[in-house]
């Protein structure tokens, strides 16, 4: 019964971190309502992941350690926004460090029409509200995440492998069917630049280059999504591996650069790692190989790699570099401004207009490095929150590198890791963290990247160890990937 329940339980729970991904349908997930959903399946998966727990997930197992900073650093950052909000007096208000500038401001608020006495700590207490209810899911994934069982979790990623298709897919239309009419995921048809169902070509190409790595891993062969095999078959291999090369594909398109640099980084990586595990394979596996990524850059080639060149070479990358080194240098003008407490969580766009100088021009809503924002906002808490994640990234490094040595396949976890790096490479130029679908997919990678299961692919339970029901079910799933080729042939 127990097991039962758990079982129940777990799916429930795969389901509703799949459900997650649909937000990249909807403009990134950046609007109210798919916040809202966001929100909601939030607390859904927390509420399942609490009862998975109880029933016997293996929370202590593993490199838990990774997973506990991880989800420290995203606890704190949602307790700094609490904060944020919390009212204090006027007079109080403009002590804060950073606030004296605004005494006119508060001087306005505080005539009778609007009789405010009290303000927010936050320099933008609205923006700090919608930055909570995006983080807040983010915390249930990396909780929920740790908690699932290998094949249950390898499902939720192969729904993003299959995401991840479709949204490359879409993004090359866009670019064939030049002047098409405008339906659902259509909208943005006859662009010279792919962006799927996202308004921001950047934020596209953070999603094709986060999930691009998983995708080359499965291509390979080193595990299957959604059955209990544990040699995947050469015909899903290939299949796989079109899908790979239409995503590398549809990355070009975006003309992102900083998506393809992080993308290109994370690929290179990812098809280093399966050469050398694959190295004893056979010239046909080879052949293969070499004949995808001939499809890969003859489709770039077709859609959008000379396009990108030109961008890069005519000064495109300087002008956007230079406008980026501006940015930054006001935003440590800031930075030094509100230290150590920070202008807010999510306030960014209201507090950097007091140093915006005409070398900016039009309204800057993001930093474009959300590394420095996120200090910008939350000061020395936001120092720390970057320690934090600095060193979960370390420990599960380590955790899986130690598996990897000792395994004959490479694991699932370590594609993950090397996708969440694709996000983390991104972030120093543009602002991913802050589109709700793209930021829950990096959660869910990285989260990925520390579960137990996945990253200890293979690995047997040591004599008089404790049996639980995840174990249980581990064993039984490999019994039966093991029994079905002898039952099948």
């Amino acid at each position: 019964m127990r097991e039962l329940a758990y079982d129940l339980t777990e799916k429930a729970l795969a389901l509703v971190l799949g459900l997650f991904l649909l937000l990249a349908l909807f403009r990134g997930g950046n609007t109210d309502i798919a916040m809202l959903f966001a929100l909601g399946g939030g607390v859904s998966a927390l509420a399942f992941a609490i009862l998975l727990g109880f029933l016997g997930a293996p929370i202590l197992s593993g490199p838990s350690t990774a997973s506990a900073m991880f989800t420290m650093a995203l606890v704190l950052l949602l307790l700094v926004g609490l904060m944020d909000l919390m009212p204090v007096g006027a007079d109080f208000w403009l002590l804060l460090p950073g606030r004296a500038d605004y005494k006119n401001v508060v001087a306005l608020l505080a005539r009778p029409e609007f009789a405010l006495e009290r303000l927010a700590v936050s320099v933008d207490p609205v923006g700090t509200k919608r930055a909570l209810v995006a983080l807040a899911p983010c915390i249930a994934i990396a909780f929920a995440s740790s908690l699932l069982s290998r094949r249950s979790l390898l499902r939720v990623l192969g729904a993003l492998a299959v995401l991840a298709t479709f949204e490359a897919l879409i993004g090359l239309f866009q670019l064939g069917f030049r002047g098409a009419s405008s339906v659902f995921v259509l909208e943005y048809a006859g662009h010279s630049r792919a962006s799927g169902t996202f308004v921001n070509k950047n934020h596209y190409a953070t999603l094709l280059a986060m999930v691009l790595p998983l995708l080359i891993f499965r291509a390979a062969g080193q595990f299957s999504f959604f059955t209990h095999r544990h040699n995947a078959s050469a015909l899903s291999n290939t299949w796989w591996g079109v899908a790979a090369a239409f995503v590398a594909a549809a990355l070009v398109a975006s003309l992102s650069r900083a998506g393809v640099l992080a993308g290109g980084i994370a690929a290179a990586i990812a098809i280093v790692f399966c050469s050398i595990q694959q190295r004893s394979r056979s010239r046909r596996v080879l052949a293969v190989v070499l004949a995808l990524v001939a499809l890969a850059i003859g489709l770039a080639a077709i859609t959008g790699l000379g396009q990108l060149l030109r961008s890069v070479l005519n000064g495109g990358l300087g002008d956007g570099a230079s406008a980026r080194a501006i940015m930054n240098a006001h935003t440590w003008t800031g930075i030094s401004e509100f230290f150590p407490l920070g202008a807010g969580l999510g306030s960014y766009s209201i507090a950097f207009q007091r140093f915006q100088t005409p070398q900016l021009l039009g309204f800057i809503e993001y930093a474009h490095n959300d590394y420095l924002q996120l200090i910008f906002e939350t000061g020395l808490v936001g120092i720390v929150i970057l320690v934090l994640l600095v060193a979960a990234a370390g420990v599960s490094a380590r955790a899986i590198w130690t598996e990897h040595v000792k395994g004959e396949r490479l694991s699932p976890a370590l594609a993950c890791f090397v996708g969440a790096m694709a996000f983390a490479i991104h972030a120093w130029f543009d602002f991913p963290s802050h589109i709700p679908a793209t930021a829950i997919i990096a959660t869910l990678l990285f989260a990925a990247s520390m579960n137990s299961a996945l990253v200890a692919v293979g690995r047997r339970r040591a004599v008089g160890e404790k049996t639980s029901v995840p174990m249980l079910r581990e064993s039984r799933e490999s019994a039966h990937a093991t029994l079905e080729p002898a039952l099948t042939g």
